[in-house]
């Protein structure tokens, strides 16, 4: 029971991850600002753009690997090998990088006054999400060894 319960919280991690959005796109140039998930990207004004897919892997990679690393720790949480204090460390990491790769990249600019790296604030619930597992992972006791 306990692993068809673990095996769940998982799967639901992953889809967690991939359809909720991380991050508020800041484009300081002419294109829109827009709400980015894994898997697909929302123009914060749709008048002129439309959706965009897996815009995320092409041009934000380096502020979804971490979102990788997340489901990751939860795997490793379920199977003992992180503790409580580790994993929720990792939370806050996977949240404190994009705005640490994004306040830098304010001040850069290419020649046409535009920015050269994306801007990407972090949405937290991520974090949320993460509090939430691990609430429920001690309220059903599925911690192997701690």
């Amino acid at each position: 029971m306990k692993r068809s319960i673990s095996i769940i919280i998982i799967i639901f991690t992953i889809l967690v991850v991939f359809f909720l959005p991380f991050g508020i796109h800041i484009d300081l140039g002419p294109g829109p600002n827009s709400i980015i998930s894994m898997i697909w990207e929302v123009p914060i004004n749709p008048a002129w753009y439309s959706i965009r897919f897996f815009s995320a892997f092409q041009y934000y990679f380096q502020f979804c690997f971490f979102l990788l690393v997340f489901v990751l720790s939860i795997f490793l949480l379920i199977i003992g090998k992180y503790n409580k204090k580790l994993f929720i460390l990792s939370g806050a990491i996977s949240e404190l990088i994009p705005l640490s790769l994004s306040l830098p990249a304010l001040f850069i600019l290419n020649s046409q006054g535009e920015n050269l790296f994306p801007i990407i604030f972090p949405i937290p619930l991520l974090m949320i999400f993460n509090l939430i597992i691990l609430f429920v992972i001690n309220r059903l006791n599925l911690i192997k060894m701690m």
